[in-house]
This record gives structure tokens, C-alpha cells and sequence, in this order.
């Protein structure tokens, strides 16, 4: 175990802390967390801010010698070659708090969804699904499209023309790309995706772009079962900007 010096602890915990409010400010956080944590981030940033002033402060404070001993050791040295080694590593710790506070990573996409199949969440017994807003196209969010087409067998989705967003995710089976989301319930370790399968007339795409897919219900790609990715016959398919929040 490495003894972190009091001067290194404060440098950390004002890092991590400046980190933490750096994300938040620019609103990179919502790569990895919900919007409904931003205060409880602001919070969170504010105390190891605090910690960390207190820390160095306390470290300025301590005496840098120890004057007090009289006679003992007097002459000798204590230095036993272990601490600047120690200290170094200590140090080291601070690197990936710093590429964090520098460069923020993006949010999770196309790699981590084609690892884990699709999860389509079953409505609760007895919960209809309510019929789709007039107009057509109308903007369907990927999961209720996914859900009224596998546990509801697309009867709210007959006869409608929807819109749907995403991002391009390889399909596992190596054939064209499905129309993905990732929804999560806290935080970017616990994102599930939401898959669609486009059918028709599907251009190539490089993953990870985010696209406006316009189009209809069509049986197909199973139901009744949370691992099902429901299919979109395709009318149209457009490259757009990523959505200011990425996740579900």
C-alpha cells in the first residue's frame, strides 16, 4: 500500500472534484449519467473541492521537519530510500484524473451495443399501450416503437408511419446494421440497448451515425420476448446531428 502524502491527497480530491464540475458545466455529463444527477453532481464536485483546499491547507500548516526531537537520532539519517519511491507512484495516481479533466470522453455507442443483445422492457400486466398522436410521420421514441411492436404485436403501429432515431450498430450477425439506442437507469455502467432492424431499401452506413429512419411497422424479428428486434420498413433514411441527450 502506498502512503499518499497529504500535499498529493488535496491535488486529487481538487482534480477529481474539478473534473466532476467541468463535465457538469459544459454538460458532458449526460454522456454518462442521467440529466436528473446534475445537482447531485454539483454537490458532489463542491465537497471534494472543499476537501481537497482543506487538505493542502493542512499540509502547508504541518511542520516540514520534526524539531522537536532533542539529541535522538541527533546526526542520524532516517531516510530509508523508500519514500521517493513511494511518492512517485503516488503521483502517478493523478494522470487519469487529469486526461478526464482535459479530454472528456464521448458517450457509449455502436462498440457497446453490439456486445449485448437488444432489451425491449415488457409493460406492466394489465398496461395497454395508448394509440400514437395524429399526423404521420409521427416521431416514435426507439424503445415504445420496440415495445409496441413486440409485446403489444404492433396493433398501435398499423397503419401509422413513424419516425425513429438511433445510431447505426453492426448487426451481430455481420448482415447490414440495426437502428440502436442505449437506455440506461443511472449511469453509462448500466446502459442496455434498444434495437430496430431496418428492412428495405437500406443504404451502408459507418457505425455510430446517427440517422432519422421514417417508415412502418412490419412483423418480423420476433415477439414476446425481451431479446426480440422488431422491424422498420424503411421510406427514408437521413444522417443527423447526435441528439443533445444520447441515452434513453
Amino acid at each position: 500500500m502506498v502512503a499518499v502524502k497529504r500535499e498529493v491527497q488535496g491535488v486529487l480530491l481538487i482534480l477529481v472534484g474539478g473534473a466532476i464540475a467541468r463535465i457538469v458545466i459544459s454538460g458532458a455529463y449526460i454522456n454518462y449519467v442521467k440529466p436528473s444527477m446534475k445537482p447531485y453532481l454539483y454537490v458532489s464536485a463542491a465537497i471534494l473541492l472543499a476537501l481537497g483546499v482543506l487538505a493542502l491547507y493542512d499540509a502547508v500548516r504541518a511542520p516540514r521537519t520534526n524539531v522537536a526531537r532533542v539529541g535522538a537520532g541527533a546526526g542520524h539519517d532516517h531516510d530509508d530510500g523508500h519514500g521517493h519511491g513511494s511518492m512517485g507512484v503516488a503521483w502517478l495516481l493523478l494522470l487519469p484524473v487529469a486526461a478526464v479533466f482535459l479530454v472528456a470522453p464521448g458517450p457509449l455507442g455502436a462498440y457497446t451495443a453490439t456486445r449485448e443483445a437488444s432489451s425491449v422492457s415488457q409493460p406492466k400486466a394489465g398496461e395497454l399501450m395508448p394509440p400514437l398522436p395524429p399526423g404521420d410521420p409521427v416521431p416514435v421514441p426507439l424503445d415504445s416503437y420496440a415495445t409496441r411492436a413486440v409485446w403489444d404485436d404492433g396493433r398501435t403501429l398499423e397503419g401509422r408511419t413513424v419516425e425513429l432515431i438511433g445510431f447505426v450498430a453492426p448487426s451481430p450477425e455481420g448482415d447490414g446494421w440495426q437502428l440502436t439506442r442505449l437506455a440506461l437507469a443511472c449511469c453509462a455502467a448500466d446502459t442496455v440497448p434498444v434495437k430496430v432492424q431496418p428492412v428495405g431499401d437500406v443504404p451502408d452506413l459507418p457505425a455510430n451515425t446517427w440517422v432519422a429512419v421514417t417508415g412502418r411497422y412490419q412483423p418480423g424479428g420476433g415477439t414476446q420476448s425481451a431479446t426480440a428486434v422488431p422491424w422498420v420498413e424503411v421510406d427514408r433514411i437521413v444522417p443527423i446531428q447526435p441528439p443533445a441527450e444520447p441515452y434513453l
